[in-house]
């Protein structure tokens, strides 16, 4: 099983929690739901990390 780091939450004008992106061990960066990430115990907590806002129900990847 993978650990993963939280990178950033993205959430939606109403601050709905849509995604949250995840990096594993290796850099390679994945999109997980917020209950996910709680339940995966994935760090750091879910509140500490960054918010990206989002209007699109699409995760940001960090490209472009």
């Amino acid at each position: 099983m993978s650990q993963f780091t939280g990178i950033h939450r993205e959430v939606l004008q109403d601050g709905t929690i849509k995604h949250v992106l995840v990096r594993d061990e290796q850099g390679n960066k994945q999109v997980k739901a917020a209950k996910d990430y709680i339940s995966e115990g994935i760090r750091p907590q879910l509140d500490d990390l960054p918010e990206v806002g989002t209007d699109s129900e699409f995760p940001i990847d960090g490209k472009g």
